[in-house]
């Protein structure tokens, strides 16, 4: 023991070994030592800038398939020896490594700190870059699998922003491009709903040959541009505006395109068929997901709405009053109720027939919406009923107009002979106030509607305490 050299000259010995030797903690793999051929073949400026890296940012993907064996034979053996893979820091180079990694210390709880020594094989051929090369597809297959599994398990029962976004950075993630996207198709644009990239991301694609992923959408094809310089097919201004030079679009949706998935890279690329195939993998879920959500959505909506008019049915005017009731506060707007009644249609229905009849209440129902304002709910009770919830309403003499202009607008059918009959409604306007609950607003409507009926047709009256 004696005759072994102090810690001095034992670090001259590591200063100048042409091997790559680095010393890291095994839980956090933070770098605390690397000597100077670990920094020049791995590419840092100096040790410093290693010293802010982990042993994970050492190797590609390749190595890190690797990483769970390395970890348990570290923790049984203390020790593992094989062939593996860095990355060039600066170029991104992969860098075949032949290394050796030890435990230099130990704790209570298990290995502390690890010491490695690794050999640059860049210049081995034959078996080696076979092996190479089979691992980096196992790697890339795992990775693919892994990524396809957690975007199924979101298009399950996950929110479709969410999926997006996962999706977007699975392309940018796998692929190793700059920047990826998902797109939505609107009439004249592709609104971008998802970005994985450096920012500022875009906010939206031109349509058609405006742009890649406006091609693809129109044609309902993959759109692989290896090379802006050279495209015809399609305008690039957007790709040069954010210094693209390639990129690869594959549409979503099987019947109609939805929207198109993007990757795009910074240098000239060519697109492998692995690349396409992971990527309309990825919108084959998107496509089966958007399908699921859709069809979710039509459901709610159907249960929700009157399917002769479309608009709102009991059940959702009712929420929509509670949720108005609630959000009311004390001293400040208030809510109005608006019930408007046909008079004599039944009288219709049974002169001119059920069609006819149901064919008048759709064009009531579109002129109801015109006369509210923009805020306002209409919607359908059922029958000849319709009702109209106000929020943020002044007082009564605001409610009353609303109930005018309502009755104004059938008076303008009239005038204009778009119905087979002159057509009227008699209209209840109730006004919440700080105790009223959503049965005692409808109760105050109809008293107000009645009133208004005995008055004659086509009136409107408004709810007082003298009801």
């Amino acid at each position: 023991m004696e005759s072994l050299p102090d810690s001095r000259m034992l670090l001259a010995v590591l200063e100048h070994s042409p091997a790559l030797v680095f010393v890291s903690e095994f839980v956090s793999g933070r770098i605390v030592y690397v000597n100077p051929a670990g920094v020049g073949v791995l590419g840092f400026g100096d040790a410093v800038h290693a010293y802010s890296r982990t042993t994970a940012e050492l190797f590609t993907d390749v190595g890190l398939v690797q990483a769970r064996d390395v970890e348990s034979a570290l923790a049984d053996r203390g020790e593992w020896t094989g062939l593996t893979e860095f990355r060039h820091f600066v170029t991104g180079e992969p860098i075949p490594m032949l290394i050796s990694t030890f435990v230099l210390e130990y704790t209570e709880t298990g290995p502390s700190v690890i010491g490695s020594i690794a050999q640059n094989r860049r210049g081995a051929e034959g078996d080696e870059q076979r092996l190479q090369r089979a691992l980096g597809e196992s790697a890339y297959r795992a990775r693919e699998q892994q990524a396809i599994a957690d975007l199924s398990q979101l298009a399950v029962g996950g929110d479709l922003d969410e999926l997006l976004t996962a999706a977007a950075g699975a392309a940018a993630a796998l692929m190793g491009v700059h920047c990826s996207s998902i797109a939505r198709v609107a009439d004249d644009e592709l609104t971008v709903l998802a970005y994985r990239g450096p920012e500022p991301g875009p906010k939206t694609f031109s349509p058609g040959p405006g742009s890649q992923p406006g091609y693809a959408a129109a044609n309902g094809s993959v759109v692989v541009c290896t090379d802006r310089v050279h495209e015809t097919r399609f305008s690039t201004v957007g790709m040069s505006g954010r210094g693209l030079e390639s990129g690869v679009c594959v549409p979503i949706g099987s019947d109609a395109v939805w929207g198109v998935l993007t990757a795009h890279s910074l240098r000239p690329r060519e697109y492998t068929d692995r690349d396409l195939n992971f990527l309309r993998s990825v919108t084959a879920v998107l496509s089966a997901a958007i399908r699921r959500i859709e069809a979710e959505a039509a459901l709610v909506h159907q249960s929700l709405h009157d399917p002769l008019t479309g608009l709102p049915n009991r059940t959702l005017v009712r929420r929509r009053l509670d949720e108005a009731l609630d959000a009311v506060p004390r001293g400040g707007p208030r809510v109005a109720l608006l019930l408007v009644d046909l008079d004599d249609f039944k009288t219709v229905n049974d002169s001119l027939g059920h069609a006819v009849g149901d064919d008048a209440l759709i064009v009531l129902a579109r002129h109801l919406r015109s006369a509210v304002r923009p805020g306002d709910t209409v919607a359908r009770l059922g029958g000849d009923e319709f009702v109209v919830v106000c929020e943020h309403v002044a007082g009564a003499a605001e409610a009353v107009a609303i109930a005018a202009r309502i009755a104004g607008s059938f008076a303008d059918l009239n005038r204009a002979r778009s119905l087979e009959w002159p057509i009227s409604a008699s209209i209840g306007v109730a006004l919440s106030d700080p105790e009223c609950t959503r049965e005692e607003l409808v109760r105050r409507a109809d008293s107000a509607m009645y009133r208004a009926k005995a008055a004659g047709a086509g009136g409107y009256a408004l709810y007082d305490d003298t009801f």
